[in-house]
């Protein structure tokens, strides 16, 4: 959601489709945003804008996702014979 308004104003249906995040989930996390100063809302024109703290919040995530390991995809143990003795 703060990544689909950060250079222009926004109108919540394209940031709903740029979120891909339903009406409901929007509503509650618009709200959210800028109830933390993470998004501005104009009442004006009724757009929406990521603030420079929402940008700073994004950079930091991104940081943040960068420094996390990569999980390899787990082999399927389902059929292992140990985990079914343990069972």
């Amino acid at each position: 959601i703060l990544r689909s308004a950060t250079k222009d104003w926004e109108y919540k249906t394209t940031i709903m489709n740029n979120a891909m995040v339903s009406h409901s989930q929007l509503i509650r996390y618009l709200a959210i945003a800028v109830e933390r100063g993470l998004v501005n809302y104009s009442e004006n024109s009724g757009l929406y804008r990521t603030t420079e703290a929402g940008q700073e919040y994004l950079g930091k995530y991104e940081q943040l996702i960068l420094l996390l390991p990569t999980i390899p995809e787990l082999p399927d143990l389902s059929d292992s014979e140990e985990i079914q003795q343990e069972i």
